[in-house]
This record gives C-alpha cells, sequence and structure tokens, in this order.
C-alpha cells in the first residue's frame, strides 16, 4: 500500500456530513425557539440566537428558509424588527398576518394596478382604464370653476 492512499483514501468515509439535514435540524429547533418567545413576548435577537450556537453558524439564514417554506412547504410569518445600532429581533406570527402566503404554492396578491394585469400577466388590450368617461371630462358651461381669490386691499 503506497504512503498517498493512507494519506488520501480513494473510497468515501462511511458516515456522511449531509449539510441540508442539518440546517433542516437546526431550522426546527429555531422555529421551536421562536414559538417559545412568541408566547413568553420576548423575541430574540439576531446576537442572542448566534451566541446560543444550536442554530447553525448563521441563525437569520435559517430564518429565510423557514419565511420561503424551503423545509417543509410551509411559509412562516417571521417579521424582523428593527430596534436601531443594527440590533435586530425576531418575531413569529402564528397565525400568519393576512396577506402572507401558507404554502410555496400560494402567492401575494400586490395591491394597487390594474386587476387585468394581476389576473392575466398582461397589459390591457385597449390601454390603460380611464377613471372617467370622455363625456364627463368634456366641458361644460354648467361646470362650477374654481378660480384665484381676489387680493385684498
Amino acid at each position: 500500500m503506497s504512503e498517498r492512499s493512507t494519506i488520501f483514501p480513494t473510497s468515501p468515509p462511511e458516515t456522511r456530513y449531509d449539510r441540508q439535514q442539518e440546517h433542516f435540524a437546526d431550522a426546527i429547533l429555531l422555529l421551536e425557539r421562536l414559538r417559545r418567545a412568541a408566547r413568553e413576548r420576548i423575541y430574540p435577537s439576531t446576537s442572542e440566537l448566534t451566541e446560543e450556537r444550536v442554530y447553525g453558524l448563521r441563525p437569520p439564514n435559517r430564518i429565510n428558509d423557514l419565511v420561503r417554506g424551503k423545509y417543509n412547504g410551509t411559509r412562516y410569518d417571521i417579521e424582523r424588527i428593527d430596534c436601531g445600532h443594527g440590533v435586530f429581533r425576531w418575531r413569529l406570527h402564528e397565525p400568519a398576518r393576512p396577506g402572507y402566503p401558507k404554502n410555496k404554492r400560494q402567492e401575494v396578491l400586490r395591491l394597487g394596478g390594474d386587476w387585468y394585469e394581476r389576473q392575466t400577466g398582461q397589459q390591457r388590450p385597449g390601454g390603460q382604464p380611464q377613471p372617467f368617461s370622455e363625456k364627463r371630462m368634456a366641458p361644460r358651461d354648467d361646470c362650477f370653476v374654481l378660480t384665484p381669490p381676489e387680493s385684498r386691499q
């Protein structure tokens, strides 16, 4: 047996590290921690979660994965509260606030804009909708006209 084969084995090791599985386990632990914090109404900061050394090197990454529904398909409504000076606290909302999707297949509807564009994803065939009819927009003699105030003397 050569010296190189003992230093660099060609066969993979018996126990293989699975980063995805470890991140999933860390995210589930973090979710339970956020649930406990929501019951106690004491929201943990990023530095507190990092100091606990249980949720991976960067707990905000696990939080973002939970928000996106990466692990079990459920999207969690986790609010990032800015406390100033780069300090952020994390708050879990259960049940989720209105407007937040519950799973990956749901989509949040954007407010504003034209309903036709939201529904079809295309522009309206006749251009943009007109807020008033042409008849209403035409000047009429019986309309009230605003005039600037007269100067006082």
